[in-house]
């Protein structure tokens, strides 16, 4: 890194790198800005793509986990065990959830309580 003359306190000598952006070394002022030279055409492009495809064993083996594919589990525990499964947060489990009702995967029983669709 070259020396840059720090334009609050003076100080001259190479930037220090922080969370993307140069600060002086002394007071700690941004001296160079954040990412600097990227793009967003060049940082899309250098994100691995994300498995987004269905996944069908998802709901038998996270009924596995709670204790097998014919046990009734509460809408609590199996949000929570779908989200730390996806590792996402409660919001996103319980759309999956809905969605896996819609088509059949899940059974909803009274009580916020819920069964494996026994497969025929």
């Amino acid at each position: 890194m070259s020396k840059t003359r720090c334009s609050y306190c003076g100080h001259e000598g190479a930037p220090v790198p922080v969370h993307g952006h140069g600060q002086c070394e002394r007071c700690g002022t941004n001296i160079e800005p954040c990412c600097s030279g990227a793009n967003a055409a060049e940082e899309a492009g250098a994100t691995p793509g994300i498995e987004t495809g269905p996944d069908p064993g998802l709901l038998a083996r996270t009924f596995l986990a709670l204790g097998g594919p014919a046990v009734t589990v509460t809408g609590d525990a199996l949000r929570f065990a779908l989200a730390q499964r996806l590792g996402t947060d409660l919001d996103d489990a319980r759309l999956v959830l809905e969605a896996a009702e819609r088509v059949g995967l899940v059974v909803p029983l009274p009580g916020d309580l819920f069964r494996l669709r026994e497969s025929s």
